[in-house]
């Protein structure tokens, strides 16, 4: 799609750029006296290209070529015929035959500037990247301070990815221009690329200067301050922002971000409520507020949002047609996307508030909006594994990999689940494996390796992993893991020091009590044997 509109640009240039073809263009002048047979062929030549323009102008684009090359073959030397011969092979994806033509008219008329760089352009749109830039730095010698010209060669660096040639051009841009806000706008964008943030906010602050109400400028200087870990400062930036365009929904939600990075979280709450009062159907305000009262443990609150959320779900798709511009299809799918992640936001929001059944049944209406979407699946198997169903959380979780074998929480989960109850081991240690690949210092899934190993009978590679796992992760389970491999080895005072450990961080763990409780009782019974036979 994108050449495709990169040739709509070159055939906007050949018909508005300075290349206005008609009938007059053809020369009438010859350096030899007109002779009987000249003046036919001229007639000739003429007749052909005026029925090519005729056909031309019904969209007959075909019969127009047949026309313009009957013309070519009686007198080749017409620029004008080989432009409309280019303009008409572009149209019809002739894209070899359109450059013949162009660089036809190029050595037909070499000074013609506005040619060399529609056949520049062209060059550009074709990836022919080496070509254009030969034609810009070869016009350039013609015309060195051309603005056009450098212009067109900065964003041919741009798409090369050639950020420090592309500010080169810029700075000699700035030259002959020092009042183009868009030009400063345009070098501090390749200044962020290349993580030059400093020189980036320079540019970005001239362009201001140039002109105070460059909103693209504010936004940029706003995002240099959030990566810089600056959010006050980039408050003030979208503040100012909403001063030049106050009814700017994007900056609304780009501020109200903000302002829960900065841990105001009233201001955030304030920030999202008036955009749905802008917009009752933006369902990103809803999502975006949800998850802050998740996050906030309001967990009633982000029920409700949730729920109003859904209410407006039918005019979901207004929003998006209206604010995207996208095709029937993509906003539903759109749409379908959005209803999946609010019913996922529910799901999580139930757990929280311990209300398992309307979890599931939240996770089970995610998977139904987007079927293909590996977070459903995956959630909803780790509430049935919460709730015993553990047949069905294995569907959902082997669901969950088919769909997306990258996703490695799902991977360990289902691993995990396999070592649990001593089953496919093979396969759970493949699957931690993949997990591990991932993500090679997560205690949760070094300790699954682990566990797969204990299951195994491979004690000493167990312990190797658990207690690297106990070293980077500070978590109950994993403790409880490696008491229970220093109890297999017979190392009881390591066990009970693990357990206990355990218990500290998790006080109603039961299985943990339930060891320790028998750990001490066989303990107490052999002291009493001893003390008995001694």
């Amino acid at each position: 799609m994108r050449k495709l509109a990169g040739f709509a640009i070159v055939l906007l240039c050949l018909v508005c750029a300075g290349i206005r073809i008609s009938f007059c263009d053809l020369s009438l002048e010859s350096s030899h006296p007109p002779t009987k047979e000249s003046k036919q062929t001229l007639a000739q030549t003429f007749a052909h290209y005026i029925r090519g323009l005729l056909y031309d102008g019904e969209n007959k684009i075909e019969q127009a070529i047949e026309e313009y090359l009957a013309a070519r073959a009686l007198d080749s030397s017409q620029p004008a015929i080989h432009k409309r011969l280019a303009m008409d092979y572009i149209r019809s994806a002739q894209y070899e035959k359109a450059e013949e033509e162009l660089v036809a008219v190029k050595e037909l008329t070499p000074q013609d500037k506005s040619v060399r760089l529609i056949l520049a352009h062209f060059y550009t749109v074709q990836e022919k990247y080496a070509e254009a830039s030969c034609e810009y730095e070869q016009l350039l010698e013609s015309y060195p301070t051309d603005l056009e010209i450098l212009a067109s060669l900065a964003d041919l660096y741009v798409i090369q990815e050639k950020p420090e040639k592309a500010i080169e051009v810029y700075k000699k841009i700035l030259q002959e221009k020092t009042d183009s806000a868009q030009i400063y706008f345009n070098l501090g964008i390749i200044y962020t690329r290349i993580n030059k943030l400093e020189e980036a906010q320079a540019q970005f602050e001239q362009a201001l200067k140039v002109e105070a109400n460059y909103i693209q400028a504010e936004l940029a200087l706003a995002l240099i301050e959030e990566i810089k870990q600056n959010f006050s400062g980039a408050i003030q930036h979208y503040q100012q922002a909403l001063k030049i365009d106050p009814l700017n929904i994007n900056v609304y939600h780009r501020l109200a971000q903000t302002y829960y990075y900065d841990k105001r979280v009233e201001d955030a709450v304030h920030q999202y409520e008036f955009i749905l009062k802008l917009n009752a159907n933006d369902i990103d305000a809803y999502l975006a507020l949800a998850y802050i009262y998740l996050n906030e443990k309001e967990i009633e609150r982000c029920i409700q949002i949730l729920n109003e959320a859904l209410e407006h779900r039918e005019n979901w798709k207004i929003t998006a047609e209206e604010g995207l511009g996208l095709t029937g299809e993509k906003v539903e799918q759109l749409q379908n996307m959005r209803e999946a992640q609010v019913y996922l936001a529910l799901g999580l929001a139930y757990v929280q508030n311990k209300q398992d059944e309307q979890a599931i049944e939240a996770y089970q209406k995610s998977i139904l909006a987007q079927p293909e979407d590996t977070l459903g699946y995956f959630y909803l198997g780790a509430i049935y594994e919460r709730v015993g169903r553990r047949q069905d959380a294995y569907k959902a979780l082997e669901k969950a990999v088919e769909l997306d074998n990258q996703n490695a929480d799902a991977l360990n989960y289902l691993g995990y689940m396999y070592a649990e109850d001593g089953i496919n081991l093979d396969q759970a240690q493949e699957l931690i494996g993949q997990a591990l690949k991932m993500d090679p210092d997560n205690g949760a899934y070094i300790d699954s390796m682990g566990w797969v190993y204990f299951k195994k009978g491979m004690i000493e590679e167990a312990l190797v992993e658990i207690e690297k796992a106990s070293t980077l992760l500070e978590d109950a389970e994993i403790l409880e893991h490696l008491g229970d491999i220093y109890k297999v080895k017979g190392e009881l005072q390591k066990a009970k020091e693990a357990w206990d450990k355990a218990l500290e961080l998790d006080p109603e763990r039961a299985t943990v009590k339930e060891r320790l409780e028998k750990l001490n009782y066989e303990q107490d019974k052999r002291a009493r044997r001893k003390s008995q036979t001694n």
